[in-house]
Order: C-alpha cells, then structure tokens, then sequence
C-alpha cells in the first residue's frame, strides 16, 4: 500500500510542476535588442538645442542651489562656535600684517639705534677734542698768567715812562691777577 501511494504522489507532482522562465536571460536578450535603437534615439536627442538648453538650465539651477547653500551654511556657521574658512583666512590675513608691520618697526629701530651709536661716537670724538682744546687753553693761560706776573714782578715794568701794550693801543687794562678773584 505505501508503494502505491507513493507512485500516485510522484505522478502528480509531475503534473503540478510549473516551468518558471529566467528573467535574467529574458532582460537580456531585451537589452541587446533594444540598445542599438536606443543609442541612436540617445545620440538624436543629445545633438538638439532642447537637450543643451535643458542642460543649461539644469546648471544654473545647480549653481543657484548651490549658492543658496553655501550662503546658509555660512549663517549657521556664523552663529556656530567653530570657524569657518573666512574666518581663518581673514586672521591669517591680520597675522600677516601685523607680522609685516612689526618687521618694519624692527627695521626702523634698528635704523634708528645707528643712527644714534653713530651720533654718540661723534660727540664722544667731539668731547675728547673739546677736552684737548680746553687742555691746551689751560696750559696756555698759565704760561699767560706766568709772564704777567713775571711782568708784574719787574720792578723796570713799573717805570712811569713806560706803559704796556694795551694802554698804548687804547684798551683798558682788564686783567685782574688770581690773587684779586674771589
């Protein structure tokens, strides 16, 4: 009895077996088909003025986008807490400048400091010169001092009869000898 059964079983499923067809081999025999057609459709429609003024209009409308998002992002980046590239880029702008400025404040002082080493070293040549002339004057003066009063010590000196240069020449005797200074 179970032979029989199974024999009954097995002839039914030969009548309930459905083919299925494979669609991956029924697209592609559409594909290949079809693809010459269109190709040609494809390259007609590529060549008019309708497609490039589509194409135009759909890169003014990404380009619109496109602004309109970058204005946005740089509003919500305004009011974030991080920096946007602007914002590096204008501080690295004022860090240039400030570091420009800076080397021709450093230039200017050291142009500066030569110019007053130099001045110093001039008047330091000056002083030792002022300095020598003073020497010289003292040195004079006291030969001068030393004849008036080897002069004045000359008991022939005092004769009446005789004056002195400067009385002759008109010009008072204004020499006061170191003894009368205070």
């Amino acid at each position: 009895m179970s032979d029989d059964a199974g024999k009954v079983n097995h002839s039914q499923d030969k009548d309930n077996n459905i083919q299925m067809p494979d669609f991956a081999e029924v697209w592609k025999e559409m594909y290949f088909s079809n693809e010459n057609d269109w190709a040609r459709a494809l390259k007609g429609f590529i060549a008019t003025e309708t497609f490039v003024s589509l194409l135009d209009k759909t890169l003014e409308q990404y380009l619109a986008y496109n602004k309109v998002s970058r204005q946005q992002m740089e509003k919500l980046a305004e009011k974030g807490i991080n920096p946007t590239k602007k914002d590096v880029a204008r501080v690295a702008e004022l860090v240039i400048s400030i570091e420009e400025k800076i080397d021709m404040i450093e230039f200017q002082m050291f142009d500066n400091f030569r110019k007053i080493t130099d001045s110093l070293l001039k008047m330091v040549d000056y002083q030792g010169k002022v300095k020598e002339e003073i020497a010289l004057l003292k040195q004079e003066m006291a030969l001068i001092n030393s004849k008036l009063d080897k002069l004045d010590d000359n008991p022939e000196a005092k004769k009446p009869g005789r004056q002195s240069n400067k009385q002759v020449s008109g010009e008072p005797k204004t020499r006061k000898r170191k003894t009368d200074l205070p």
